[in-house]
């Protein structure tokens, strides 16, 4: 359940996926491409400087520019990796060259190192404190990470260092806006408007604190003077995109943001505004493809991440979801909603490597940090106890599996046993047949061998008192068969000597 979610338009949450406070519009990207090669460094190095810039520097050697321009070729093919090192030899050979500092704050912004970023960029406004880029880069990325006051305290810095660089107090507005100090915020966008009163950026943070004070119809009223000016402007349509939104168009604001991209699509705002209402539309493969833009171009924007984890739960990835949510507390260990999602992935999800009963527990656990840490939604306690719900469910589960376990343990067991048992009897039964087939052929060779023995020949006796004499009967034909078998000398053929009835009596007429 995707609606299930805290989201953010901007580095803010927003309205309809969470508590609190309407969506703050936010600028269109800060970060910009990287300047041009040598064409733009000459410019930078012979233009005049402006008031309380440092002295023009002297102009790089033909070696340092082809520096120059081999880091800007690479930074503009993605390569800011290997731009970093280049820039960093120009920086020192030339520390006066302001656009290096810019293309290096660039570059550290791209690859997460936002501490050294906002060195480079406050480095390039010392130089030219109405470097409007440099401003707008170093104040978004301190509003990307939640850093309002400290982008509002630098800013006031450098403001009372350079009171000439007007542009200063349009970014501090914006600062201001974040904490939501709206009436200062107005003050500042006045200060810049009073200088010039068609400076578009001035007009749109004055229309966004109209948004805030539920100012609607002026609010538009200013932006649609803006549009009039520089109908080019992406954050021109991101405030209409806004706008849309508290009229309940969302089919028009979608159409605002995708403005929006289309005139700057390296704008980390614009893609996170779009990637956001694409969740709500629960459009997560496009919104996905934006996000994922957005968070490339600029790190360290947590409320980009947020989004992601969010699209990608909603398109059931739900291991990277958990990756997003937790480097946003990784950015922002204080970003309450990163809880509060953390917490409807583990009711709601399939968390791998975690067991049922453990992600419900880790569920709640989430849910009272964003509690604890200061958050507020309605739907927190209904959660709770969907929670505590899903638990009891899930222990009467593992209950019943366990039960299911120790029956299938027994039965399997007394199946073994009996198994065993009847191959024991057949184990015997079969020795038992074997010994008795060997008996009986046992018998029936012994029998074999009796019958096949060959008959006595004839009987010869010699009487007591003639010595030498003889008596020879073998001359008398043999008698008959009988179905008693053959007889010799009243003897049967083949019946053993025990059988014998007349064994031990004397021949008659032996000796007469």
């Amino acid at each position: 359940m995707i609606g299930r979610v805290r989201w953010a338009l901007g580095a803010v949450v927003f309205g309809c996926a969470c508590a609190g406070a309407p969506p703050k519009p936010q600028e269109a990207a800060a970060s910009q491409a990287p300047t041009a090669g040598a064409a733009q460094t000459t410019a930078a190095v012979a233009a005049t400087p402006a008031a309380g810039s440092a002295a023009t520097p002297t102009p790089p050697s033909p070696q340092l520019s082809a520096s120059f321009d081999s880091a800007v070729q690479r930074a503009r093919a993605g390569d800011c990796t290997g731009a970093i090192p280049l820039l960093e030899a120009v920086v020192r050979e030339q520390p006066k060259l302001v656009w290096a500092d810019y293309d290096l704050g660039l570059c550290y912004e791209r690859t997460g190192q936002d501490d050294r970023a906002a060195d480079a960029y406050r480095r390039a406004l010392e130089m030219q404190p109405g470097m409007a880029q440099a401003a707008e880069n170093l104040t978004h990325l301190y509003l990307r990470t939640g850093r309002a006051s400290t982008a509002a305290s630098v800013l006031r810095d450098l403001i009372a260092r350079h009171s000439s660089a007007v542009e200063l107090h349009d970014d501090l507005a914006q600062a201001l806006e974040a904490e939501d100090q709206y009436d200062s915020a107005a003050d500042e966008a006045k200060k810049v408007l009073k200088a010039d009163e068609r400076n578009v950026p001035a007009m749109l943070d004055l229309a966004s604190v109209y948004y805030h004070q539920k100012q609607f119809e002026l609010a538009r009223m200013v932006t649609e003077n803006a549009r009039q000016i520089d109908a080019t402007n992406p954050r021109v349509f991101n405030t209409l995109g806004f706008l849309d939104l508290a009229d309940k168009n969302q089919s028009l604001a979608l159409e605002d943001f995708k403005h929006a991209v289309d005139l700057r699509d390296d704008l980390p705002e614009a893609q996170n505004n779009l990637g956001a209402l694409l969740v709500t539309s629960q459009d997560y493969p496009d919104a996905i493809q934006h996000l994922q833009v957005a968070v490339k171009d600029a790190p360290t924007f947590v409320a980009a991440h947020l989004n992601l984890g969010n699209a990608y739960r909603g398109n059931k990835q739900d291991a990277l979801a958990l990756a997003e949510y937790q480097r946003v507390l990784q950015i922002d260990p204080g970003k309450k909603d990163a809880y509060f999602n953390l917490g409807l992935l583990f009711l709601d999800g399939s968390v791998p490597g975690v067991t049922p009963l453990d992600r419900l527990n880790q569920a709640i656990a989430y849910l009272d940090k964003f509690r604890t840490s200061g958050g507020d939604d309605p739907r927190l306690d209904r959660y709770l106890e969907d929670a505590q719900k899903a638990i009891g469910k899930e222990k009467r589960h593992e209950e019943v599996e366990r039960r299911n376990k120790l029956r299938k343990a027994a039965e399997d067991a007394k199946k073994a046993a009996a198994q065993k048992a009847a191959a024991d009897l057949a184990a015997k039964k079969a020795a038992d047949d074997a010994a008795k087939a060997a008996q009986e052929e046992a018998q029936k060779k012994a029998l074999q061998q009796q019958t096949l023995q060959p008959p006595p020949g004839p009987i010869r006796t010699t009487s007591a008192g003639e010595s030498g004499s003889k008596l020879e009967d073998d001359t008398d034909p043999a008698p008959a068969p009988t179905s008693a078998g053959t007889s010799i000398g009243g003897n049967r053929l083949g019946a053993p000597a025990a059988a014998r009835p007349d064994q031990g009596d004397k021949l008659e007429e032996g000796g007469k």
